[in-house]
């Protein structure tokens, strides 16, 4: 996939500077390390909370225990980092770092992607838009498990038959009992998925108009008629406007969180030694030190 050409240093500048900003205020050893403060909006969103889980508003009495829950678990999370409860927790480790993650995600989101930006992007990215071959078709199953040897011999014959009889042929009747339908209107991965990848792609390189195969599946043989071929086409955007936004949005995500990552491990001076001898399996050396 091509990455997206329009810049995301303002946002992760801006971004950056928060990151930085909240550094030197919480390097401030004043006060207000011990005072919390639950805002309206806190409240509101404990509230809502609520509601999305019980389909209810909470009664003064659950909010309360909402809000005094929410400062229990701000205390104890305050003393826990005092203490470095976090420093040699991996799952802690990884679950702010996520959250870091989310933060570089958030900047991506700031700035809605203008109907250019869609079309660019669109334009950049057609595999993933582009709609897939669909074809609408009939077919016959010969089953080798039933007629051994002489299957392939008993489904061209079976091919001259219904050439003869033409594509208003009735084949109720014919060929053998098959688990699956006998007519389909699909997509090439959705005829994969039932017969086989192969047995897709040899059908909608089919013509359409006339009975044609024997066509090997996974089955077995199969004469079949595509009745008709939908061509794949590259849809405009108003037709994919909400699904070429949300992939734009996700490539944005991923490149402010490589760029933020990139901008924050700058400011490391990172040393890794040498884990040559180091055996993976066991986390132990090969050879003694």
């Amino acid at each position: 996939m091509k990455f997206l050409k329009e810049p995301l240093f303002h946002f992760l500048a801006l971004g950056a500077a928060l990151f930085l900003l909240y550094g030197l205020v919480s390097d401030d050893s004043g006060g207000s390390q011990n005072q919390l403060v639950v805002t309206r909006g806190d409240i509101r969103q404990l509230a809502d909370m609520w509601q999305m889980q019980w389909r209810r508003p909470p009664t003064p009495r659950e909010l309360q225990g909402l809000v005094d829950a929410h400062v229990k678990e701000q205390i104890l999370y305050r003393e826990a980092l005092a203490m470095g409860l976090d420093q040699d927790d991996t799952i802690v480790r990884r679950r702010l770092a996520q959250k870091m993650e989310f933060l570089a995600q958030d900047i991506a989101r700031w700035v809605e992607p203008t109907d250019e930006d869609l079309r660019t992007f669109l334009a950049e990215n057609p595999e993933l838009f582009r709609t897939p071959v669909e074809v609408t078709f009939t077919h016959v199953y010969v089953s080798p498990d039933q007629r051994g040897a002489s299957a392939r011999q008993d489904a061209e014959a079976l091919l001259t038959q219904l050439r003869t009889m033409g594509p208003g042929a009735d084949t109720s009747a014919m060929g053998d009992r098959f688990m699956l339908q006998k007519h389909y209107s699909a997509a090439e991965w959705e005829i994969a998925r039932l017969f086989g990848s192969q047995f897709a792609a040899d059908v909608v390189a089919l013509e359409p108009g006339d009975w044609q195969g024997p066509v090997e599946s996974g089955y077995g043989l199969h004469v079949v008629l595509v009745q008709d071929r939908i061509e794949a086409r590259m849809p405009p955007l108003d037709e994919v406007h909400e699904q070429v936004k949300n992939e734009y949005m996700s490539v944005r995500q991923r490149e402010a969180n490589e760029a933020m990552y990139e901008l924050l491990r700058s400011r490391y001076d990172v040393t890794i030694e040498d884990f040559a001898g180091i055996d993976p399996a066991t986390g132990g050396a090969t050879e003694a030190e």
